[in-house]
């Protein structure tokens, strides 16, 4: 009984949640509401600046970049990727366009989690599961300290840096971004591995021990291992058979959405606490 009735609490909530933006919208422009904060961690000033912020980054890139903030007490960790999907699924004030392209980041202020989605063939080529880990460790520690204004416009200068990389057809992917090693550090490794080599082959010369060139065939051969009874044999000729090994890798180079690993419904996402 009492789990039925958390999940109809839940139900409910979405429902009013989800009625909460359609009520938004329906009394402003809709085209311009990105961010819903529920929980009310914005003051109106804070609130104002950023949902402008996520408009112009929408607009100029065809992708929403939306947040939502919900201090519903049902919402946590193991519900929130359901619940921040459901959410997205059902209104129609969320994403841009008629294929819904858009980021998402919901935040559960009760339980302390959070999920970033992404959605559409813009959303879901621009924020790859790369880039998705980055731009959470990121709010995830400003988020930490209660820091909520400055953790929320982090997220949406980030999402305009990630959209623009895109736009560049560069996204941003675990072989692209500020990890990369730079000129200087390419040029240590490489005076490193010289000095390596000449060490070694140092050593090996050290180790060697003097030594005149045979004349004849016999002399190479331990004179207690083969004998030679012919030494006047000649082999000119010489037969090699040479088989083809198949190459048994299977790794990708890169899918068409950059990275990016997408569920049944059309969404990737990363969630966690904070």
């Amino acid at each position: 009984m009492k789990k039925r009735f958390l999940k109809l609490s839940a139900l409910l909530m979405t429902f009013a949640i989800v009625f909460g933006i359609f009520a938004v919208t329906a009394s402003a422009d809709a085209t311009k509401q990105y961010v819903y904060d529920s929980a009310y961690l914005l003051n109106d000033d804070e609130y104002y600046e950023l949902n402008e912020l996520a408009y112009n980054v929408s607009e100029k890139y065809g992708c929403a970049v939306h947040f939502i903030i919900t201090d519903d007490p049902t919402v946590n960790l193991d519900n929130i990727q359901l619940y921040s999907e459901d959410l997205y699924l059902d209104s129609n004030a969320l994403g841009y366009g008629q294929g819904k392209d858009g980021v998402m980041l919901v935040l559960g202020t009760y339980d302390r989690c959070y999920w970033l989605l992404a959605y559409g063939s813009k959303g879901n080529y621009a924020f790859t599961d790369y880039a998705k880990d980055w731009m959470s460790d990121r709010f995830v520690s400003e988020f930490a300290d209660n820091d909520w204004y400055e953790g929320f416009k982090t997220y949406i200068e980030d999402c305009e840096y990630v959209l623009s990389e895109a736009e560049k057809g560069t996204p941003v992917d675990i072989y692209y971004g500020d990890d990369d090693m730079g000129t200087e550090a390419y040029a240590i490794a490489f005076v490193i591995g010289i000095i390596i080599a000449i060490v070694t082959c140092l050593i090996f010369r050290a180790q060697m021990k003097p030594a005149k060139l045979a004349t004849r065939a016999s002399e190479y051969i331990d004179r207690q291992g083969v004998k030679i009874t012919h030494r006047n044999q000649i082999f000119r000729y010489s037969t090699v058979t040479r088989t083809k090994i198949e190459s048994d890798n299977h790794s990708s180079s890169g899918s068409s959405r950059g990275g990016t690993t997408v569920n049944s419904r059309g969404f990737s996402g990363k969630g966690g606490r904070f």
